[in-house]
């Protein structure tokens, strides 16, 4: 690399591009992160209409919505440390425009093999926008104070994200077809790469080189393991296919540790996980989208199939919930400066496990005011958790490695909301299957059902809940360990008595 170009390069990444303003960046990435959890729920609630309508099996349904889960978890990572190498903005507009193109095919889908390219180009589109859109704010905002507040609205866009899916699903299917619902996905990506274009100037690291062994080694294992959570999750854990792809991850994550530990151009720093603190915020990230999806799942499978709402209706319901996670990931911003992360997470986390209990208590003939202190209280225990979560990792990085940070971060995340709905639907389903031998009334039975997964969230957001407290007080020792000053050390004369230095 010639002179200019190191140069160039350096200062592309030292800071924010000189005539760049914060806020049309955080529109923007926020812009694109909204389309990225706007196709997760808004799947969701096409589901039914997509199954009458192209004759799909139950068995085959499950992978509407999996395909994108799986694309988007396996891709996430790497797409990380392209956006810190090729430039955060460049793959941002890629991840844009192929959010857009998965939106359009959707849109003309005429059968299950449509449907699930579709899903899967707009996951490829989903894993550029995520890591990339979070390296954009924390580059254009370099104080960690504002950044907090800037990661939470960042944050909050996810949450508005899911909340707007089942309202545009309800009204497609009221008014149109399911096809329509499709549309805002693309138009919206299309306004973040206008935004984009606009108002983002490039960033880069121009340093970083390409850890292709760590890329592909990443992605083959990553979906993989996504494979047999979902496939095993409905077929059998012990079935030929299930323990291939389980064997296959395994390898393929191990040739991925030794490549990133032996590599001179890492994709991921291994070496940040000796931090206590990095390593806990990315299970706390985990945990936050662990329990906040896979809940959000079975309360629209419960609505839907006990309280017999329409999509709209469930919609409108999950608004106490979602309204809630948005406000209060907007909240988190402004409490993390006074409070910090660790806390705040634990808290959250805390509020989290009590809404989830609440709502572990619903019967069939519960109206919404049964449960809807239940929503209240988890949307804002999760809101305040997810920023924090993700904060308190990306601070863990040097500048000029957003991207890395982002991606690893995002990764975890991605991963958390896989095992929340593979786990807890295959949980649902398979007790389901034995309660309604025994009670005798579906809804009953699926109410049983719904339950016993939901105590498994409890579970989950408690022991985050601990182990944010655990790392509340190791980083306070160790705060008070290195402010103490060190002991005078003792000198002996000729004579061997102590001495002063």
């Amino acid at each position: 690399m010639n002179a200019p170009t190191a140069l160039r390069d350096a200062a592309r990444s030292s800071g924010p591009t000189r005539g760049e303003r914060p806020l049309p960046v955080l529109v923007a990435a926020c812009l694109g992160l909204f389309t990225v959890f706007l196709q997760t729920t808004q799947t969701i609630g096409t589901l039914s209409a997509v199954q009458d309508d192209l004759g799909v099996t139950a068995a085959d349904l499950v992978w509407v919505p999996s395909m994108y889960t799986l694309v988007v978890a396996s891709c996430v990572l790497g797409a990380g440390a392209l956006a810190d190498r090729w430039g955060r903005r460049a793959v941002f507009l890629a991840g844009a425009a192929t959010m857009a193109a998965g939106g359009v095919v959707l849109v003309l889908a005429g059968s299950l093999a449509v449907v699930l390219a579709g899903q899967a180009i707009a996951g490829v589109g989903g894993a550029l926008i995520t890591p990339s859109s979070l390296a954009l704010v924390t580059h254009a905002v370099p104080d960690p104070r504002r950044r907090a507040g800037a990661i939470a609205a960042w944050a909050a866009a996810s949450g508005l994200g899911l909340a707007i899916g089942p309202l545009t699903a309800g009204l497609a299917l009221r008014w149109w077809t399911w096809h329509t619902a499709f549309w805002l996905n693309a138009v919206v990506a299309v306004l973040a790469a206008a935004v984009a274009l606009r108002y983002v100037q490039e960033s880069r690291n121009g340093s970083q080189r390409i850890d292709w062994a760590g890329q592909f080694t990443a992605i083959g294992g990553l979906a993989l393991m996504v494979y047999w959570l979902i496939d095993g999750g409905h077929h059998g854990y012990g079935s030929g296919r299930a323990l291939a792809a389980a064997a296959g991850a395994v390898i393929l994550l191990a040739a991925f540790v030794v490549a990133e530990l032996r590599g001179q151009a890492p994709m991921v720093d291994l070496r940040l996980l000796r931090d206590p603190s990095y390593g806990a915020s990315l299970l706390l990230a985990a945990a936050v989208l662990f329990g906040f999806v896979g809940l959000s799942l079975l309360e629209v499978l419960w609505l839907q199939r006990v309280r017999g709402l329409t999509a709209l209706e469930v919609g409108v319901q999950l608004l106490a919930q979602f309204g809630t996670f948005i406000a209060a990931s907007v909240l988190a911003g402004v409490l993390v400066r006074r409070l910090g992360p660790r806390a705040l997470i634990a808290a959250g986390l805390l509020l989290a496990a009590t809404g989830a209990a609440l709502f572990a208590r619903v019967e069939p003939g519960t109206g919404f005011g049964g449960y809807a202190a239940a929503l209240v209280v988890f949307g804002l225990g999760c809101g305040l958790a997810n920023a924090p979560s993700t904060a308190l990792a990306v601070g863990h990085v040097p500048h000029g490695r957003e991207g890395e940070a982002g991606g690893t971060v995002n990764a975890a995340r991605q991963i958390g909301a896989v095992l929340g709905t593979s786990v807890l639907g295959t949980l649902m389903t398979s007790r389901f299957e034995d309660r309604v031998l025994e009670v005798r009334d579906p809804r009953t039975a699926f109410t049983d059902a719904v339950s016993g997964a939901v105590w498994v969230v409890v579970a989950v957001m408690l022991a985050g809940t601990a182990v944010a407290l655990g790392l509340t007080l190791w980083s306070r020792t160790r705060g008070k360990a290195a402010a103490a000053p060190a002991p005078a050390a003792e000198t002996r004369g000729a004579g061997g008595t102590p001495g002063t230095p």
